[in-house]
């Protein structure tokens, strides 16, 4: 679960992380490090970082996981070993 909420979070911050490195590389050629607020397209970048957040659930919905069928058989111990648990179809 927390591999999941760190991947829906890198997706949201990345159009501002690579938004930050364009302004970054461009103030930097321009020898001007001042920086316009009312410039900065926020909306656009919420946009962008929902729409990125929605996307990685679609693919990680239509790519991971397991089937819905099955039954869980829960985790037991066999011959002292632990066998850890499993879906069976």
């Amino acid at each position: 679960m927390l591999r999941v909420v760190l991947l829906n979070i890198v997706l949201f911050f990345l159009p501002f992380i690579l938004y930050a490195l364009y302004f970054y590389t461009r103030a930097r050629r321009r020898n001007d490090v001042t920086i316009a607020w009312n410039e900065i397209p926020f909306a656009r970048l919420l946009q962008a970082g929902v729409g990125l957040i929605i996307i990685g659930m679609l693919i990680t919905a239509y790519v991971g996981g397991e089937d819905a069928g099955g039954t869980y058989v829960p985790a037991r111990m066999e011959k002292g070993r632990l066998v850890p648990g499993e879906v069976q179809q």
